[in-house]
């Protein structure tokens, strides 16, 4: 009995650590493809992140410069979705309020084309009960500041987003399905 409970125990374990696929490869970023055309790339790379499920933002500044709205992160429970990577980001994601917004540029080089990719991961935050000293830190748990507040009192909130850098790994990613979608 013992064993078949550890059995169940190490699958979900398992099951609950992601199944996400971290880029194998890695890309120059910007990366130089000498033999595809601009247009051609841009429509790649439109496709690619669509299918990691970006809104993309129409009309687009400039040509050769795709912007997509904020992406929040994939969580434990959507294994299905490609946009978070790798356990850490996975478990922060289930924890927090993740947000991913991707841009991408293509330009001509040469003969071909030359494209550049950049995520930036956001993560949201609520101003809190912040004490300003040690002695004030107890006070954080009274139960005046724990009961319930009214509708109106929650509403003004203020939220805020902090960037957190770059998410190299989604950058590489994209890169990947790229090369791949060339052919490559």
């Amino acid at each position: 009995m013992s064993r078949t409970l550890a059995c169940l125990l190490a699958a979900a374990t398992l099951a609950a650590s992601g199944c996400a696929t971290v880029a194998t490869g890695h890309f120059a970023n910007p990366s130089a493809f000498t033999d595809t055309e601009p247009g051609t790339l841009e429509e790649v790379a439109l496709r690619v992140l669509m299918e990691l499920r970006f809104n993309i933002i129409l009309p687009q500044a400039r040509p050769g410069l795709i912007e997509t709205q904020p992406l929040t992160g994939a969580s434990w429970f959507e294994f299905w979705r490609k946009d978070t990577l790798g356990r850490m980001q996975v478990a922060e994601a289930s924890l927090h309020t993740i947000r991913r917004c991707a841009t991408v540029s293509v330009s001509p080089e040469g003969g071909g084309s030359k494209i550049a990719v950049r995520v930036v991961k956001e993560r949201k935050s609520a101003h809190g009960n912040t004490p300003s000293s040690l002695g004030e830190s107890f006070n954080v748990y009274e139960t005046e500041d724990t009961e319930l507040m009214r509708q109106d009192a929650l509403a003004e909130t203020d939220y805020q987003w902090i960037e957190m850098g770059r998410d190299e790994l989604l950058e590489q990613y994209i890169l990947e399905r790229i090369h791949a979608s060339l052919g490559r």
